[in-house]
């Protein structure tokens, strides 16, 4: 953590990790499978995982994607997938344009969709101010939690 790499890094997400942390949560960045990620703990034992499109790997820097896909897993229940948030650009011209893509890397639409389904969940240990949560309530629901095929139960 007192590297210069890790400091640019972790500048480099602060617009994630500071409002978050703001709400009480504790963050990480980690190297997901071809870009780094923000990992939030969350009261319950979950947790968020904030980050690119991981699939192809993106040529911008860390931080300043071209969207954002937020999930909530459970280490303990595989059963427990949830899309928060997707504003990744889709590629395929047979698939329709999620309402957040519009968003692109955008970081406000990303913490305000955190704040409002968080907060549904009971969540957030200290909720947002009104005036940075003033938009969660226009957001739609989350896709509904559905089950991980192929991924095995880990202990």
């Amino acid at each position: 953590m007192d590297t210069p790499w890790w400091q640019e890094l972790w500048r480099r997400h602060a617009h994630i990790t500071t409002p978050l942390r703001e709400r009480g949560l504790e963050c990480d960045i980690e190297f997901g499978l071809s870009a780094h990620i923000v990992r939030v703990a969350l009261p319950d034992d979950s947790y968020l995982i904030i980050s690119p499109p991981q699939e192809p790997p993106s040529e911008r820097p860390p931080g300043d994607p071209e969207g954002w896909i937020v999930t909530r897993e459970d280490p303990d229940d595989q059963s427990l997938f949830e899309v928060l948030y997707d504003s990744a650009p889709s590629d395929d011209p047979s698939t329709s344009q999620r309402p957040e893509a519009r968003h692109g890397g955008s970081t406000q639409p990303l913490v305000a969709a955190i704040d409002h389904r968080l907060g549904r969940l009971g969540l957030l240990p200290h909720p947002a101010s009104p005036a940075n949560s003033s938009e969660s309530s226009h957001l739609p629901e989350p896709v509904t939690p559905r089950t991980r095929p192929g991924r095995p139960k880990s202990r």
